[in-house]
């Protein structure tokens, strides 16, 4: 169940406009309250020709509201993909460049390099695994394992 969305877009619509957010020193706009924050940075250092990492920090986070900011610090666009999934990151199936997103709860839409985005999501216990579900991505290393514990 998503909760909230908050991305640094100068559009926002009236879905959105009961979540406080803040602005970091950054420039980054994040939700504010309670929760757990999760920093998720997407990067890939020669687009599709090099490699690509998701980093989490920190990778695990109680059950409840769970806050990710993505940061894109890559030099194309990525997003984040939350599938709640007892398979280990390393061996999601994939097909035609994807894997499959029936056990999604949430996500960060695509997001352009350079910039940043955020959802807020209720999470319950178990284990999930991040992904940049993008077109061959998952495949090129981006993705992170996520616990929320109970």
């Amino acid at each position: 169940m998503i909760i909230g969305i908050s991305g640094v877009t100068a559009c926002s619509s009236d879905s959105d406009k009961d979540s406080a957010t803040t602005t970091t020193g950054g420039g980054v706009t994040v939700p504010t309250g309670d929760g757990t924050q999760i920093a998720v940075e997407t990067a890939d250092e020669k687009g599709l020709d090099g490699p690509m990492t998701m980093t989490v920090a920190p990778d695990t986070a109680p059950a409840g509201s769970v806050t990710f900011n993505g940061d894109n610090t890559g030099t194309i666009e990525h997003e984040m993909v939350v599938l709640k999934t007892d398979t280990p990151g390393a061996d999601l199936a994939v097909t035609d460049g994807k894997v499959s997103e029936d056990d999604s709860v949430g996500e960060i839409a695509e997001f352009a390099a350079g910039s940043q985005s955020s959802v807020t999501l209720d999470l319950e216990a178990g284990s999930y695994v991040l992904v940049c579900n993008i077109k061959d991505h998952y495949k090129l290393g981006m993705w992170s394992a996520f616990t929320v514990t109970g």
